[in-house]
């Protein structure tokens, strides 16, 4: 009978282990901005179920839809970092530095899920703004921005390199999802209301009710001018603080808008005209924003330009909302509250950019690229 002798492993020399984090690795990054997309569709889709459709139980197909991809994420990222360590990288440097933080997002997503499982057992299933301030939901959703985080902070460590806009979309996917779901979460307070069909009643026709109909008037008005005021900074604040730090390549912001504002405005436009509303305010902003962007250059370095695409950004969004608004079903506001609105999209979006240049010396844009969307540089300004 023979004997099988077993040899020892060779042990790793030093020179086979991997000194600090993995680099970075761009199909990594692409495929988690996807399934940070596809956390985002999953979880409207759940939300407009809560609303259309009678939800009594956790195990629901919509509930399968954003869980199955956190599963599909965890996936990539537990393949990514066993491949790195078969190259030499030890523990938590398996992982490059920028997926170690959002590794906690994946059991802070899956407690929150157990959590989630037993805050429905006991006091049932939310609805309405109670599905959007449920402490449980609330867990889920930290859990997302840190997993979806890491692309922007990968982003980050390698912004002089992203000079293409195919090696810009992890990170526009991941800013479209953390915006998807600010979006979700403020739901009731994302469409002005501006639309002649949520026009408060007449209080002329039937007097006694006059005090009734001022108080929904100023109750309409005054919501309507704050709900602009939050989305633009929701909105400007994600596209300043890309502009400041990134080189934006022609289509990203046109990209970011859509993929921003689609899930949502798809979530809440039942029967109006919400979803065709937000995307050609979509597509009509990115676009202004990405030719500000190609002809102008703001940035730090250039106050003027930058405070200019501050101020036009959410000037043609909202502009565009209340000139489609009015194509397709009228607008119940007056000219003051719609130029208004209007004017205080312009001053948000221009005090972010402000605020954003008080940073100026701890930020140095990128040095332009040898590229002819930029090589054509107007006069500094």
């Amino acid at each position: 009978m023979s004997a099988v002798i077993s040899r020892p492993e060779t042990p790793r020399t030093v020179s086979q282990i991997r000194i600090g984090p993995a680099p970075p690795n761009a199909t990594v990054d692409l495929l988690v901005g996807v399934v940070g997309l596809w956390l985002a569709a999953g979880f409207l889709l759940d939300s407009w179920a809560h609303l259309h459709v009678p939800v009594e139980t956790f195990f629901t197909p919509y509930h399968a839809a954003f869980y199955s991809a956190m599963v599909a994420g965890s996936l990539i990222v537990a393949v990514f970092a066993r491949r790195n360590l078969a190259l030499g990288f030890t523990g938590m440097n398996a992982l490059p530095a920028a997926y170690q933080t959002a590794l906690w997002g994946i059991p802070i997503f899956f407690l929150g899920g157990v959590g989630d499982l037993i805050w429905h057992t006991f006091f049932g299933v939310e609805d309405r703004v109670e599905a959007v301030t449920s402490p449980t939901h609330l867990i889920i959703g930290l859990g997302v921005l840190l997993v979806i985080g890491a692309p922007i902070r990968s982003a980050l460590e390698q912004r002089t390199t992203l000079i293409t806009l195919r090696s810009q979309l992890p990170l526009l996917f991941a800013l479209a999802t953390w915006l998807e779901f600010i979006h979700l979460g403020t739901a009731y307070a994302f469409d002005p209301g501006a639309a002649q069909l949520y026009a408060p009643p007449d209080g002329a026709a039937y007097s006694p009710d006059y005090f009734t109909n001022t108080t929904f008037v100023l109750f309409k008005t005054g919501s309507g001018i704050a709900i602009v005021i939050l989305q633009t900074l929701i909105l400007m604040g994600v596209c300043v603080w890309a502009v400041a730090r990134f080189r934006l390549r022609p289509g990203a912001l046109t990209i970011l808008f859509v993929l921003a504002n689609g899930m949502i405005a798809a979530a809440l436009t039942n029967d109006t005209m919400i979803l065709a509303t937000y995307l050609v305010m979509s597509v009509a902003a990115g676009a202004a924003g990405d030719l500000i962007i190609m002809r102008l250059q703001p940035s730090l370095a250039r106050p003027v330009t930058f405070g200019l695409f501050g101020a036009l950004v959410p000037g043609v969004y909202y502009g565009m909302y209340f000139l489609f608004t009015a194509l397709t079903g009228g607008v119940w506001w007056s000219w003051t509250l719609t130029l208004g609105a209007i004017v205080w999209s312009m001053l948000c979006g221009l005090a972010l950019t402000l605020l954003a240049g008080g940073r100026q010396g701890n930020l140095t844009p990128p040095p332009p690229e040898g590229n002819a969307a930029f090589t054509t540089s107007p006069r500094s300004l």
